[in-house]
């Protein structure tokens, strides 16, 4: 018994002399980088991007990873050309069995209100020069990425495009991004923030969350799902209370025939008190043409317009498209309607219900798409508008998916 009590306390002395070996390897090779990634942000950094770097403290501790605070870097050449990039704070924890193969990866890098300003001018990025630093390798970035999660809390996100005039930011925004596989670009993005922009001298603004998947391969994406939802959508005196999209894009890197798309679409209350000229005239355009077709006047057109709700699924598979369960309520008119494209077989099956002011109309076109059959049976004058609205609708999507080859 003795013996085996003794036996017993050496390997269990080992053991923990292992145990403290490793750990003290480990916090080694931990301070190591930490002394590193301070000493490059204090000097040698800021040379290699040409910009002015700052921060209130730099410290490195065992169970948080290296942890900077009130960190900024300038826009070129130093902070009197302003900000490009600040954060509160910004924890980076290395992966500590990528330290021990004498490697870098990063378990998570997290960011505390940060906030990137970026620039475009004549086409050209003011970041351009910050990408020239990277590794030069004939991978994409999606390969390359060296961290399993970026996180970024209370973030800002503002992009100024100058060439068009055009204005973008993200607020109040909280993202996480994470990388599945240390051997290809498999990622994860949940986004959820505030859209702002102007357009056409209005204010866009809207809550949007982003929650999507996708996969690449060496030459570039190669699938992708997700779903998109903007809620409290305002455009000038234009409200829409929510829009949601779905989607499954397989085989985006394959021949149009592999290709399997799913897309799915929903918008609920839209009030548009007021409509520029043209687009109101090409609502009173299509009710006059409906109503020519059943034989009544056209109702009033309305001065405020209403949609009610908004539904659509689109779907590629084996080179045939479909538009199904399409659904449109307003205040001035029901829609339902279709449409398939045989892209092998080169025919087209439409269909379309529509509910004008109590007024009633159904009408289907099937057949080769050059000379589909209308039902019902029409004026030579009303057929042939039909037909060129049915022709301008399958050529759209034609330039797109080129399903019958031509």
């Amino acid at each position: 018994m003795k013996f085996q009590f003794t036996r017993a306390r050496i390997v269990l002395l080992t053991l923990l002399l292992l145990l403290a070996g490793a750990g003290g390897f480990a916090y080694f090779k931990y301070k190591q980088l930490s002394n590193y990634v301070v000493g490059q942000i204090s000097g040698q950094a800021a040379k290699k991007l040409g910009r002015q770097v700052k921060f209130k403290s730099a410290a490195f501790s065992p169970l948080k990873g290296i942890v900077i605070r009130e960190a900024c870097v300038s826009r070129r050449p130093d902070f009197s050309k302003g900000e490009f990039f600040c954060a509160a704070k910004a924890v980076i924890r290395p992966q500590l069995g990528a330290l021990l193969r004498n490697q870098v990866y990063f378990s998570s890098i997290t960011l505390e209100k940060p906030v990137l300003k970026v620039r475009e001018r004549g086409g050209r990025w003011d970041f351009e020069d910050l990408l020239a630093l990277l590794p030069d390798t004939d991978k994409g970035l999606y390969l390359t990425w060296n961290a399993s999660e970026l996180i970024m809390r209370d973030a800002v996100l503002e992009a100024d495009l100058e060439t068009s005039g055009l204005s973008l930011a993200l607020e109040d925004a909280d993202l996480k991004l994470e990388h599945y596989s240390s051997y290809g670009g498999n990622f994860g993005l949940e986004a959820e923030g505030e859209v702002k922009t102007l357009l056409n001298g209005k204010l866009l603004s809207s809550s949007v969350k982003l929650d999507t998947e996708a996969n690449f391969e060496y030459g570039g994406l190669s699938s992708t799902k997700g779903s998109f939802k903007a809620e409290d959508t305002a455009y000038g005196a234009m409200t829409l209370d929510v829009f949601k999209a779905d989607w499954t894009l397989f085989n985006l890197r394959k021949p149009l025939a592999e290709k399997n798309y799913s897309v799915s679409v929903s918008a609920e209350k839209l009030l548009a008190p007021t409509l520029d000229s043209s687009a109101s005239a090409r609502i009173a355009e299509a009710m006059y043409l409906f109503c020519r077709i059943m034989g009544r006047p056209a109702p009033p057109v309305v001065e405020d317009y209403e949609l009610h709700s908004l539904n659509a699924g689109f779907t590629l598979n084996d080179s045939k498209l479909s538009f199904k369960d399409v659904s449109i309520k307003t205040n001035f008119m029901d829609l339902d309607a279709a449409l398939g494209i045989d892209g092998p077989a080169k025919t087209a099956d439409a269909r379309l219900k529509a509910d004008i002011g109590g007024n009633k109309l159904e009408l289907s076109a099937a057949g080769p798409l050059k000379n589909p059959e209308l039902k019902p049976l029409l004026s030579a004058t009303l057929a042939e508008k039909l037909r060129a609205a049915l022709f301008g609708a399958e050529d759209s999507l034609l330039k797109i998916f080129p399903v019958t080859g031509d």
